[in-house]
């Protein structure tokens, strides 16, 4: 049991066996998500939640942004296999899994190549049971500061591994009903070897950035300066831990 590979025309497939077969290259096919999946159409940019022998999945399809977008939407250049996104994220799973941290499990990723120099890619994890992201709990609830600092010492957990996430937001944190923290969406992201102080105050940075800015947004949404400060206590003692 493990993860396997295999080529289908043009696309390349790679997936663990232990939750899917080699017949789970349907799972990227829209026409199939739209018969499987509790969404009416799938949408572009938009996580598809689906359960395939019995296993919730979350399928994510990768989109560039900008200009760009607006051109080639789903295309990519390609050079090789390692450097796409898709597979650059899988792998990085299953390395921080290694590890022992908190991330969902992958599954499987589909990469197709478009010649000359393109490709598109998608990607399906585990979903994480019974969890809901950081910005649905605070439109919902206050958090006690205690699961503050759990949530900045996580942070911190990930950056002593020398992990970069490249968008910690509230929505890329997940919260389960016994009180865990998971991260989720490791595009852009990377596993370094020494993850410079400046880059990780910068993910720290962009979270508050984004707390602030749902703040403005969603009226009520549970969060204040003290929780901040819960998180960045938290954070300092996972440092020194």
């Amino acid at each position: 049991m493990g993860y396997r590979q295999f080529k289908s025309k043009l696309a390349r497939v790679i997936y663990d066996d232990a939750l899917v077969g080699a017949d789970c290259e349907k799972l990227f096919h829209l026409d199939w998500l739209q018969a499987n999946s509790r969404c009416a159409t799938v949408e572009r940019g938009k996580a598809v939640m689906f359960e395939y022998r019995g296993v919730e999945l979350v399928f994510k399809q990768y989109h560039r942004g900008g200009l760009a977008g607006r051109v080639v939407e789903k295309s990519y250049l390609y050079s090789r296999l390692a450097n796409t996104r898709v597979w650059r994220e899988f792998n990085m799973l299953r390395d921080m899994r290694k590890l022992g941290l908190p991330v969902p499990r992958p599954v499987a990723a589909r990469c197709v190549s478009v010649p000359p120099l393109a490709y598109r890619g998608a990607l399906i994890t585990e979903r994480v049971a019974d969890s809901q992201n950081l910005t649905e709990v605070l439109c919902e609830r206050p958090l006690d500061n205690e699961m503050w600092e759990k949530l900045g010492g996580l942070i911190a957990q990930f950056h002593a591994k020398n992990v970069y996430h490249a968008d910690l937001n509230a929505s890329n944190i997940l919260l389960t009903g016994s009180g865990a923290f998971y991260l989720i969406d490791f595009d852009k992201g990377v596993i370094r070897k020494s993850l410079p102080r400046q880059d990780a105050l910068s993910n720290v940075s962009r979270l508050r950035r984004s707390l602030d800015k749902l703040q403005g947004k969603h009226s009520p949404f549970h969060f204040t300066d003290e929780n901040w400060q819960a998180l960045e206590k938290g954070y300092s003692a996972g440092q020194s831990a």
